[in-house]
Protein backbone atom coordinates (compact mmCIF):
# COMPACT_ATOMS: atom_id res chain seq x y z
CA UNK A 1 0.00 0.00 0.00
CA UNK A 2 1.18 3.24 -1.18
CA UNK A 3 1.50 5.88 1.65
CA UNK A 4 0.32 9.51 0.79
CA UNK A 5 3.62 12.42 0.45
CA UNK A 6 1.73 14.32 3.17
CA UNK A 7 1.94 11.33 5.21
CA UNK A 8 5.03 10.46 4.68
CA UNK A 9 6.22 13.67 5.54
CA UNK A 10 4.58 13.99 8.76
CA UNK A 11 5.29 10.06 9.96
CA UNK A 12 9.22 10.88 11.14
CA UNK A 13 11.62 8.02 12.35
CA UNK A 14 13.09 8.75 16.06
CA UNK A 15 16.63 9.12 15.45
CA UNK A 16 17.79 6.05 17.72
CA UNK A 17 15.42 4.23 14.72
CA UNK A 18 13.17 2.46 17.55
CA UNK A 19 10.04 4.75 16.86
CA UNK A 20 8.18 6.68 14.92
CA UNK A 21 6.91 10.03 15.65
CA UNK A 22 4.29 12.40 14.15
CA UNK A 23 5.16 15.88 13.14
CA UNK A 24 1.80 17.45 14.51
CA UNK A 25 2.22 16.20 17.46
CA UNK A 26 5.67 16.68 18.16
CA UNK A 27 4.93 20.21 17.97
CA UNK A 28 4.01 20.65 21.23
CA UNK A 29 6.75 20.77 23.82
CA UNK A 30 5.59 19.48 26.47
CA UNK A 31 4.29 16.24 24.83
CA UNK A 32 6.42 13.15 24.12
CA UNK A 33 4.39 10.20 21.68
CA UNK A 34 5.94 7.31 19.66
CA UNK A 35 4.54 4.46 17.76
CA UNK A 36 7.68 1.38 18.02
CA UNK A 37 9.01 -0.28 15.29
CA UNK A 38 9.24 -3.86 15.24
CA UNK A 39 13.24 -3.94 15.23
CA UNK A 40 16.01 -2.08 16.81
CA UNK A 41 18.69 -0.36 14.73
CA UNK A 42 20.72 -3.95 15.05
CA UNK A 43 17.48 -5.40 13.19
CA UNK A 44 17.25 -7.54 15.90
CA UNK A 45 12.91 -7.60 16.83
CA UNK A 46 11.65 -5.73 19.93
CA UNK A 47 8.75 -6.68 21.44
CA UNK A 48 6.57 -5.39 24.06
CA UNK A 49 4.04 -7.59 24.97
CA UNK A 50 4.40 -9.63 28.15
CA UNK A 51 3.68 -12.72 26.58
CA UNK A 52 5.93 -15.72 25.15
CA UNK A 53 7.32 -14.33 22.08
CA UNK A 54 10.10 -12.45 23.96
CA UNK A 55 11.04 -13.18 28.10
CA UNK A 56 9.46 -11.13 30.55
CA UNK A 57 12.94 -9.43 31.46
CA UNK A 58 13.62 -8.78 28.18
CA UNK A 59 10.38 -6.89 27.30
CA UNK A 60 10.35 -5.01 30.32
CA UNK A 61 13.92 -3.84 29.21
CA UNK A 62 12.09 -2.96 26.09
CA UNK A 63 9.34 -0.84 27.48
CA UNK A 64 11.72 1.41 29.36
CA UNK A 65 14.24 1.33 26.39
CA UNK A 66 11.23 2.89 24.57
CA UNK A 67 10.37 5.34 27.30
CA UNK A 68 13.84 6.89 27.87
CA UNK A 69 13.44 6.83 23.96
CA UNK A 70 10.83 8.78 23.78
CA UNK A 71 10.61 10.89 26.79
CA UNK A 72 14.50 11.53 27.82
CA UNK A 73 13.90 10.49 31.10
CA UNK A 74 13.01 7.22 33.34
CA UNK A 75 9.07 7.91 33.59
CA UNK A 76 6.17 5.16 34.94
CA UNK A 77 4.30 3.54 31.95
CA UNK A 78 0.21 3.01 32.41
CA UNK A 79 -0.68 -0.31 30.40
CA UNK A 80 -3.61 -2.02 30.15
CA UNK A 81 -5.05 -5.40 29.73
CA UNK A 82 -6.40 -5.87 26.52
CA UNK A 83 -9.30 -7.29 26.00
CA UNK A 84 -11.30 -5.29 22.58
CA UNK A 85 -13.23 -3.67 24.40
CA UNK A 86 -15.06 -0.26 24.36
CA UNK A 87 -13.62 0.37 28.10
CA UNK A 88 -11.30 3.64 28.32
CA UNK A 89 -9.75 4.42 31.63
CA UNK A 90 -8.72 7.54 33.62
CA UNK A 91 -4.96 7.07 34.01
CA UNK A 92 -3.29 7.56 37.48
CA UNK A 93 -0.09 5.99 39.16
CA UNK A 94 -2.60 4.64 40.87
CA UNK A 95 -3.32 1.62 38.44
CA UNK A 96 0.35 1.09 37.61
CA UNK A 97 0.79 -1.97 39.62
CA UNK A 98 -3.06 -3.53 38.42
CA UNK A 99 -3.52 -2.40 35.29
CA UNK A 100 -7.46 -2.85 34.40
CA UNK A 101 -8.72 -4.56 31.70
CA UNK A 102 -9.45 -2.38 29.09
CA UNK A 103 -8.40 -0.35 25.92
CA UNK A 104 -8.20 2.81 26.17
CA UNK A 105 -6.44 5.33 28.22
CA UNK A 106 -7.07 9.13 28.80
CA UNK A 107 -4.48 11.41 31.08
CA UNK A 108 -3.74 15.21 32.39
CA UNK A 109 -0.82 14.05 34.66
CA UNK A 110 1.96 14.87 33.99
CA UNK A 111 5.55 12.80 33.66
CA UNK A 112 3.31 9.97 33.10
CA UNK A 113 3.07 7.92 29.89
CA UNK A 114 0.37 5.75 28.67
CA UNK A 115 0.76 3.30 26.36
CA UNK A 116 -1.78 0.50 24.20
CA UNK A 117 -0.06 -2.59 22.29
CA UNK A 118 -1.08 -3.39 18.69
CA UNK A 119 -0.01 -5.62 15.67
CA UNK A 120 -2.81 -4.62 13.12
CA UNK A 121 -5.31 -3.06 15.21
CA UNK A 122 -5.39 0.87 15.08
CA UNK A 123 -2.98 3.21 17.92
CA UNK A 124 -4.93 5.90 17.71
CA UNK A 125 -3.18 8.76 19.55
CA UNK A 126 -5.74 12.05 21.21
CA UNK A 127 -4.47 15.26 22.20
CA UNK A 128 -6.07 18.12 23.59
CA UNK A 129 -3.34 20.89 23.24
CA UNK A 130 -5.72 23.68 24.72
CA UNK A 131 -6.13 21.33 28.21
CA UNK A 132 -3.04 19.42 27.98
CA UNK A 133 -5.43 16.06 27.95
CA UNK A 134 -3.36 12.64 26.18
CA UNK A 135 -5.67 9.41 25.27
CA UNK A 136 -4.05 6.02 23.46
CA UNK A 137 -6.84 3.90 22.05
CA UNK A 138 -6.20 0.32 20.81
CA UNK A 139 -8.95 -0.19 18.38
CA UNK A 140 -9.56 -3.66 16.43
CA UNK A 141 -12.42 -4.29 14.55
CA UNK A 142 -14.44 -4.87 17.12
CA UNK A 143 -13.47 -1.93 19.57
CA UNK A 144 -14.23 0.09 16.39
CA UNK A 145 -17.46 -1.18 16.11
CA UNK A 146 -17.85 -0.03 19.62
CA UNK A 147 -16.72 3.62 19.03
CA UNK A 148 -14.01 3.38 21.59
CA UNK A 149 -11.91 6.27 20.51
CA UNK A 150 -15.37 8.17 20.66
CA UNK A 151 -15.52 7.48 24.28
CA UNK A 152 -11.86 8.44 24.79
CA UNK A 153 -13.03 11.90 22.95
CA UNK A 154 -16.48 11.92 25.59
CA UNK A 155 -14.18 11.29 28.67
CA UNK A 156 -11.85 13.88 26.89
CA UNK A 157 -14.95 16.38 27.59
CA UNK A 158 -16.23 14.73 30.53
CA UNK A 159 -13.61 14.49 32.99
CA UNK A 160 -10.92 17.34 31.42
CA UNK A 161 -12.95 20.01 29.83
CA UNK A 162 -12.04 19.32 26.21
CA UNK A 163 -13.67 20.59 23.05
CA UNK A 164 -13.37 17.91 20.40
CA UNK A 165 -12.91 20.78 18.39
CA UNK A 166 -9.75 21.86 19.53
CA UNK A 167 -8.38 17.83 19.55
CA UNK A 168 -6.16 16.18 17.42
CA UNK A 169 -6.01 12.37 16.23
CA UNK A 170 -3.37 10.63 14.73
CA UNK A 171 -4.16 6.93 13.84
CA UNK A 172 -0.03 4.99 13.32
CA UNK A 173 1.12 2.01 12.04
CA UNK A 174 -2.25 -0.74 11.35
CA UNK A 175 -3.49 -3.28 8.85
CA UNK A 176 -5.01 -1.43 5.82
CA UNK A 177 -7.98 -2.13 3.56
CA UNK A 178 -5.52 -3.49 1.26
CA UNK A 179 -5.29 -6.35 3.12
CA UNK A 180 -7.84 -6.54 6.10
CA UNK A 181 -10.33 -9.25 4.73
CA UNK A 182 -13.46 -9.65 6.47
CA UNK A 183 -16.75 -11.99 6.50
CA UNK A 184 -19.97 -11.07 6.21
CA UNK A 185 -20.79 -10.98 9.71
CA UNK A 186 -18.40 -7.85 10.32
CA UNK A 187 -19.85 -6.04 7.23
CA UNK A 188 -23.12 -6.00 8.50
CA UNK A 189 -22.34 -5.06 12.13
CA UNK A 190 -20.85 -2.04 10.33
CA UNK A 191 -23.88 -1.25 8.38
CA UNK A 192 -25.98 -1.17 11.04
CA UNK A 193 -23.35 1.02 13.10
CA UNK A 194 -22.47 3.38 10.79
CA UNK A 195 -24.48 5.99 8.46
CA UNK A 196 -21.41 6.27 6.29
CA UNK A 197 -20.18 2.31 6.10
CA UNK A 198 -20.29 2.02 2.69
CA UNK A 199 -16.76 3.99 2.13
CA UNK A 200 -15.35 1.79 4.86
CA UNK A 201 -15.79 -1.51 2.41
CA UNK A 202 -14.40 -2.68 -1.10
CA UNK A 203 -13.83 -5.77 -2.82
CA UNK A 204 -10.89 -8.06 -2.11
CA UNK A 205 -8.19 -7.50 -4.80
CA UNK A 206 -8.72 -10.28 -7.52
CA UNK A 207 -7.85 -13.56 -6.17
CA UNK A 208 -7.15 -12.78 -3.23
CA UNK A 209 -10.53 -13.33 -1.56
CA UNK A 210 -9.92 -16.35 1.15
CA UNK A 211 -13.99 -16.84 1.78
CA UNK A 212 -17.23 -16.52 0.23
CA UNK A 213 -18.79 -12.91 0.52
CA UNK A 214 -15.95 -11.44 1.95
CA UNK A 215 -14.96 -6.97 1.87
CA UNK A 216 -11.91 -5.56 2.75
CA UNK A 217 -12.40 -3.10 5.23
CA UNK A 218 -11.02 0.00 6.45
CA UNK A 219 -10.47 0.54 9.98
CA UNK A 220 -9.02 4.24 9.99
CA UNK A 221 -11.88 5.63 7.78
CA UNK A 222 -14.25 3.61 10.41
CA UNK A 223 -11.94 5.61 13.27
CA UNK A 224 -12.42 8.72 11.35
CA UNK A 225 -15.94 8.56 10.71
CA UNK A 226 -16.63 8.48 14.87
CA UNK A 227 -14.16 10.73 15.36
CA UNK A 228 -15.94 13.18 13.09
CA UNK A 229 -19.42 12.33 14.56
CA UNK A 230 -17.67 12.92 18.15
CA UNK A 231 -17.12 16.71 16.88
CA UNK A 232 -13.29 16.45 15.51
CA UNK A 233 -12.44 18.78 12.93
CA UNK A 234 -11.53 16.84 9.34
CA UNK A 235 -8.19 19.01 9.23
CA UNK A 236 -7.23 17.60 13.02
CA UNK A 237 -7.56 14.00 11.94
CA UNK A 238 -4.72 12.05 10.39
CA UNK A 239 -5.59 8.48 9.16
CA UNK A 240 -3.05 7.87 6.39
CA UNK A 241 0.06 5.56 7.48
CA UNK A 242 1.56 2.49 6.98
CA UNK A 243 0.20 -1.02 6.62
CA UNK A 244 1.40 -3.35 8.65
CA UNK A 245 0.95 -6.79 7.24
CA UNK A 246 2.16 -4.74 3.60
CA UNK A 247 5.09 -4.11 5.62
CA UNK A 248 5.42 -6.75 8.20
CA UNK A 249 9.45 -6.39 8.18
CA UNK A 250 9.03 -3.20 9.96
CA UNK A 251 6.09 -3.71 12.21
CA UNK A 252 4.31 -6.64 13.75
CA UNK A 253 1.05 -8.16 11.70
CA UNK A 254 -0.79 -10.42 13.70
CA UNK A 255 -2.63 -11.44 10.08
CA UNK A 256 0.47 -11.43 8.10
CA UNK A 257 2.85 -13.78 10.70
CA UNK A 258 -0.47 -15.64 11.17
CA UNK A 259 -0.93 -15.18 14.82
CA UNK A 260 2.84 -15.57 15.49
CA UNK A 261 3.56 -11.89 16.90
CA UNK A 262 4.88 -9.82 18.97
CA UNK A 263 3.08 -6.74 19.90
CA UNK A 264 4.76 -3.19 18.89
CA UNK A 265 3.38 0.08 21.62
CA UNK A 266 2.13 3.37 21.28
CA UNK A 267 3.04 5.61 24.31
CA UNK A 268 1.62 8.97 25.00
CA UNK A 269 2.60 11.65 27.86
CA UNK A 270 2.71 14.65 29.24
CA UNK A 271 6.29 15.74 30.46
CA UNK A 272 6.30 19.53 31.12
Amino acid sequence: MTNSPEMEDQLQTSSDGIFLYHQRLAAYKWLRHGFSLRRDQDGAEVSYSLNTFQPRETVLENRQRLVRSVSGRELPLATLRQVHSDRVFKASRALLSDPPEGDGWVTGEPELLVAIQTADCLPVLLVDPQQRVAAAVHAGWRGTLQRIAAKAVHLMQTDFGSHPGNCLAVVGPAIRRCCYEVGEEVVEAFTKEFERSASFFSEPPSGKATRDNSQCVDLAEACRSQLLDSGMAAEKIFTDGPCTACEKDRFFSHRADAGKAGRMMSVIGIVG
